[in-house]
């Protein structure tokens, strides 16, 4: 009897799995056509824009805490040596007296640890949430100070015409904007003659396009949750339970625009706009690229430190 019931079923159970298998590459083609147009380089789909701008708004005014974060003591301690020898390669003494534009500021780690070597801060974030964090953790520092709210595409629009800066920085942001060529093309324009620019960017070579996309079809079931609640343990259920990654984890999943770009694309829109001395200063699958418009000053060149193989402070900091 069992064998005839399975005889009788196969071809029911086979005609199921068919459709299953079609369901499903129908849909994936659905996530990739998504992905493909979210993540377009000269622009995206304006929903993933403004959702991708709330996310960040959100983030700065409610989950400012966080590892990396500067309520993280180790991070704070440490945050001059990250930027000078595990991020841009220069010594501290460079940075005293510069003019900086920090391009998405966020929460104003970077800028705190920019201002606290002496320079000169320009925030500069689409949010109003970012900017106010931003303001506040740079109060005890003696340095000029300037804020901006603006995209980074429209950024010549809204800092006068004709400023520029020995340094323009911007970590990890540009491929969350609406556009990131326009937004790039704009932080380059802002660079002095012999200045620096530094750049954190996803890098394709760390994450390939097949897990890329599994990690999109994880956002898109984050954004249908309906409750914080809902949200909040999504995300813990992601980092094992862990509140202090809670921050990290909704970088990872909220935001759904997140683009990772190539080396070689990056260094040809630096080279296109004047840029020499392009390097990439850690050798992962992310993009930390330095270089300088149109030559290095000899003066700058001793306030230069040589790559080393130490690992990155993201793998070595307390756990």
């Amino acid at each position: 009897m069992k064998k005839l019931i399975k005889k009788l079923l196969s071809p029911i159970l086979k005609s199921y799995d068919v459709r299953l298998e079609n369901n499903k590459r129908e849909l994936d083609a659905l996530y990739k056509l998504l992905y493909n147009n979210i993540h377009d380089l000269d622009h995206t789909i304006p929903m993933a824009a403004n959702q991708t701008e709330a996310t960040f708004s959100f983030q700065w005014d409610q989950m400012q805490e966080g590892e990396a974060m500067l309520s993280d003591k180790w991070f704070k301690e440490n945050i001059l040596t990250i930027i000078t020898e595990r991020e841009i390669l220069m010594k501290k003494e460079w940075f005293r007296g510069k003019d900086v534009i920090d391009c998405g500021c966020g929460g104003g780690r970077w800028s705190y640890g920019l201002a606290k070597m002496g320079a000169n801060i320009t925030a500069v974030d689409i949010n109003e949430s970012a900017l106010m964090a931003t303001k506040g953790v740079l109060e005890e520092f003696d340095v000029k100070k300037d804020f901006v709210l603006t995209p980074l595409e429209q950024l010549k629009s809204a800092i006068p015409d004709g400023r520029k800066y020995d340094l323009v920085w911007s970590w990890g942001v540009l491929h969350h904007c609406f556009s990131f060529n326009e937004s790039f093309r704009q932080a380059m324009s802002f660079v002095k003659e012999g200045g620096f620019i530094y750049l954190y960017l996803y890098g394709r070579e760390s994450l390939n396009y097949e897990v890329d996309i599994n990690l999109f079809k994880n956002r898109v079931r984050y954004n249908t949750l309906n409750t914080w609640e809902e949200k909040e343990k999504f995300l813990l259920d992601k980092q094992g339970g862990d509140h202090k990654k809670l921050h990290q984890a909704h970088d990872m999943y909220a935001p759904l625009l997140n683009r990772r770009l190539e080396f070689d694309y990056v260094k040809k829109m630096l080279q296109e706009n004047g840029f020499t001395d392009i390097v990439r200063t850690v050798d992962d699958g992310e993009l930390h690229v330095r270089a300088v418009k149109t030559a290095m000053k000899p003066e700058d060149k001793e306030f230069i430190i040589p790559k080393t193989n130490n690992p990155y402070w993201f793998d070595y900091g307390p756990k």
